[in-house]
């Protein structure tokens, strides 16, 4: 069975998903501490333990990206991107999964 978009929101599922691994892309190379810093610029806060982190981390990647009604949250193997009964999981770099690790 093949998925259509069922509204709007399921057409932009392609450019929030794209923005989405650029912005993860940005991030791929970094050292660890480079990730740390933009992660406290990007959510304006600094993260005290792993749930802190997670949800910081998200704000940073999504911060400034029109997300059309989707929803980005941590999925065990990376990013969750869902919309009512649709959802995609972008993979994470390793040097992201450390930094959520702590």
């Amino acid at each position: 069975m093949t998925a259509r978009p069922h509204d709007v929101t399921d057409l932009y599922l392609a450019p929030v998903a794209l923005g989405l691994e650029h912005r993860l892309e940005e991030f791929a190379d970094l050292p660890a501490d480079e990730v740390a810093y933009r992660v406290i610029l990007g959510s304006d806060r600094e993260p005290r333990n792993a749930s802190e982190r997670e949800a910081a981390l998200v704000e940073t990647l999504t911060r400034g990206l029109e997300l059309h009604g989707w929803h980005v949250s941590r999925h065990p193997r990376g990013l969750l991107v869902g919309h009512d009964n649709y959802a995609l999981v972008l993979g994470l770099s390793a040097n992201l999964v450390a930094y959520l690790n702590g």
